[in-house]
């Protein structure tokens, strides 16, 4: 005989397993729209009206709100493509806990990529672009969105150099390069003079969500 308890524990496995599988979904059209630069469909995948909804790419500082997601978003993805450009993100290696209430998530998914920078009078020039992605998922109205999303941001740079020689596109001043941005909260890509930190954090079996802290988590013997 199956208990009431046991059948409970079915439940709320069943469901966990379903939202794993939708939120691998979700994530995966965000990255396919965000890929061809269809901005309007980016936004639709986030919770605008979550109390905190952020976006943070590298070191281009947290854009933490409705007005301040949407505007970014606009203005990166949704900016006139140019002839030869591309970005092309993968999602790998999915690591994802859904909580224990089912009204949350922590996902990881580690992005190789390349791209072509556009060149005036001459041929694009290929880039790698290479990161890590850690979101917040929030459950609103049985549809799973994103709630906080941080791009660790590991390699950028030609092609033709490679990452050891050329660090140029990923070291600048850490300070916001928009006025909707607030400071950087990590950003430590590769260098040849540089140790690489296990960050962001894989996410751990959890039970109701308390804050985004445990992306930038060092402490592994939890």
């Amino acid at each position: 005989m199956v208990t009431e308890i046991r059948k409970k524990e079915l439940i709320k496995n069943i469901e966990k397993l379903e939202a794993y599988q939708e939120i691998q979904n979700e994530m995966g059209r965000t990255i396919a729209a965000f890929n061809f630069r269809e901005a309007d469909k980016v936004l639709s995948h986030f919770a605008l009206e979550a109390e905190g909804v952020s976006v943070e790419v590298a070191d281009e500082g947290v854009f933490e709100g409705k007005e301040a997601v949407e505007t970014i978003i606009k203005e990166t993805v949704g900016a006139e493509p140019k002839a030869g450009e591309m970005i092309d993100i993968q999602l790998t290696t999915p690591m994802i806990e859904v909580a224990g209430d089912r009204k949350s998530a922590k996902a990881v998914w580690w992005c190789p990529g390349g791209g072509a920078i556009p060149r005036e009078g001459e041929d694009p020039e290929a880039i790698w672009a290479w990161g890590m992605l850690a979101a917040d998922f929030i459950n609103l109205g049985g549809e799973w969105k994103i709630w906080h999303l941080h791009y660790f941001r590991y390699i950028k740079c030609l092609y033709s150099k490679g990452w050891v020689e050329d660090t140029s596109m990923i070291h600048r001043l850490n300070k916001p390069v928009h006025p909707l941005a607030k400071p950087t909260t990590y950003h430590n890509p590769y260098s040849p003079l540089s140790v690489r930190e296990a960050i962001p954090a894989c996410p751990r079996p959890y039970e109701t969500y308390t804050d985004n802290g445990w992306m930038l988590e060092k402490d592994k013997t939890k």
